[in-house]
């Protein structure tokens, strides 16, 4: 396998994970109302959640953003690598593999109070299960932000300026706003993360540029 395909097919990754991430989530919350559940919900739209089993969707959905946690960790090992790799770059692949962690459990758990749907859940449980799930969900915006911590400086100090501040950038508003609006701004960060991951998926498998090399000067 050349370097040219390698990188190509790491990149695909990281195009495969934002597809599966917000694909699944759209499905799973338009084929259900488990999924749209959250620390804020009322207490009567929760009981409607849980009153009836929920469909395949659901399950489809579930299913889909649980694949692209692994098309994740394979897309963040590589841009760890080709940002120069080092201590940084271990740093930013020991926040992917937190930030994958998370993840899991947070669909997990969101994913018991799908099962029980219909299947005699309490209120109280449901609620608890509903804080615990969003809890390790916001744990992993954090997470994201140490992992573009890490990889912003990498390509700041790679010449990659663009994917370098935008990473900072994102991780600047997600520290600043998510305290303040957890189901609005906090929400809305990820989209800009999902963003830059496209992003750099696109920048990365590119070809750097070369540099002419100077002109020789001939005497006469």
């Amino acid at each position: 396998m050349t370097a040219r395909v390698h990188d190509r097919l790491f990149a695909a990754c990281g195009i495969v994970f934002v597809v599966l991430e917000l694909g699944g989530t759209f499905l799973a919350m338009a084929s259900g109302k488990t999924h749209d559940l959250t620390v804020t919900t009322s207490t009567a739209k929760l009981a409607e959640a849980i009153a009836s089993p929920v469909g395949t969707g659901v399950w489809a959905g579930a299913y889909m953003e649980l694949l692209s946690i692994g098309f994740f960790l394979a897309f963040a090992v590589w841009a760890a690598t080709k940002l120069g790799g080092g201590l940084l770059g271990s740093v930013t692949r020991a926040a992917a593999y937190a930030n994958a962690g998370a993840g899991v459990g947070a669909l997990a758990v969101m994913n018991t109070i799908s099962y029980q749907a219909g299947h005699g859940i309490s209120l109280g449980t449901a609620r608890t299960l509903t804080v615990l799930s969003e809890s390790i969900y916001v744990s992993t915006w954090f997470l994201t932000a140490a992992f573009l911590t890490a990889a912003g400086i990498l390509a700041v100090r790679a010449g990659r300026r663009a994917l370098g501040w935008s990473a900072i950038a994102i991780v600047a508003y997600t520290l600043v706003l998510t305290p303040l609006s957890v189901d609005n701004a906090g929400q809305f960060s990820q989209l800009f993360w999902l963003a830059w991951v496209c992003c750099a998926s696109v920048a990365l498998a590119r070809r750097p540029s070369r540099v002419p090399a100077p002109a020789i000067a001939t005497s006469h």
